[in-house]
């Protein structure tokens, strides 16, 4: 019998504290000296205060446990990094804010992180950003097509492995209908996840910065439709882990999570879906150890391919 995906959780709905941008399953990098200089205007270029901006490496994507940074009184912005490298920025504002949330682009706002500002910060600099134009907020309606759906959601960004509930993230009627209603009037990737049902991107598949942009629009005139994916039946088996844990399945392009899955005993396996046509690396939380299925971190873990036959089961290699 299936065991499915715990329900994604990640954002409280006012950020206020520090982001978390290290690479998947390591802890979050101290507090640096490298900062990103920003202003948030909107498009009338009055200048906004309280706007959460936070960075993220690309192509990592994950909300922050809490705002690292707002916008004062003159929209202007200092977003803390956690180390040299290339950032991109997102602007958040508040989800009862008449404007609309962003990746910050070049000559303004974008829903897609392919096209956001690439921003490099060298040690112990801090750097002039672009200038932050938000527009209003937009909304997508949409409906996910299949029988009759338990437990679904929708949003822009894969579930978070520590579990914690976003309530950003919009419920899937059981009709598959939803409403999104806090994003700028761009085109999106949206992620979705249903009882039975493999999480997947929109277009069908694993890869975020594949996925199908669904317009999201001041006044919507048309609904969006997705048909949703069972997924390819996946078994893991961890035979030193006679106890309980959290699996945590990554797309290898982009470092999210596609599934998270909690068992009481991964020594006697787990069979559930993933989405086919991606590569993976699996990560296991087990008895207060991170493992890597073939490595000892991301970077070495073994990518596997998810097909709709042909790997029926994949088995990690004692600890060692």
């Amino acid at each position: 019998m299936l065991s499915q995906p715990l329900i994604a959780t990640l954002l409280a709905t006012t950020l206020v504290g520090t982001v978390a941008v290290a690479s998947p399953g390591h802890a979050a990098a101290p507090p640096s000296d490298e900062t990103i200089q920003t202003e948030v205007h909107d498009q009338a270029g009055r200048r906004l205060a309280g706007i959460c901006v936070f960075a993220t490496p690309y192509p990592i994507f994950e909300f922050p446990d809490f705002c690292p940074a707002r916008s004062d009184p003159s929209g202007a912005v200092s977003v803390p990094v956690p180390g040299p490298g290339t950032y991109n920025l997102f602007a958040l504002p508040d989800s009862g804010s008449r404007y609309g949330a962003q990746w910050v682009g070049q000559h303004g706002g974008t829903g897609t992180q392919k096209q956001a500002r690439r921003i490099t910060v060298t040690a112990g600099e801090t750097k002039q950003g672009p200038t932050i134009y938000l527009d209003r907020r937009a909304t997508i309606t949409g409906r996910a097509v299949s029988g009759p759906l338990g437990n679904g959601t929708v949003g822009i960004v894969g579930p978070d492995p520590d579990g914690r509930r976003d309530p950003r993230y919009s419920p899937l009627a059981t009709d598959g209908v939803f409403t999104i209603d806090w994003l700028g009037p761009y085109g999106w990737p949206l992620i979705f996840q249903a009882d039975g049902y493999a999480y997947q991107w929109s277009g069908g598949v694993g890869n975020r910065l594949l996925a199908e942009l669904v317009p999201a629009a001041v006044e919507p005139t048309s609904t969006y439709w997705y048909p949703l994916q069972r997924g390819a039946e996946v078994t893991v088996v961890i035979p030193d882990e006679p106890g309980p844990g959290r699996l945590v399945v990554r797309n290898v392009a982009t470092q999210d999570p596609v599934a998270l899955i909690d068992h009481h005993d991964w020594a006697q396996g787990l069979q559930f879906r993933l989405l086919s046509g991606q590569q993976v690396k699996l990560q296991c939380l087990c008895g207060g150890v991170d493992r890597w299925h073939g490595g000892t971190d991301f970077a070495s873990a073994t990518a596997e391919v998810i097909r709709d036959s042909g790997w029926p089961e994949i088995t990690f290699l004692p600890a060692t």
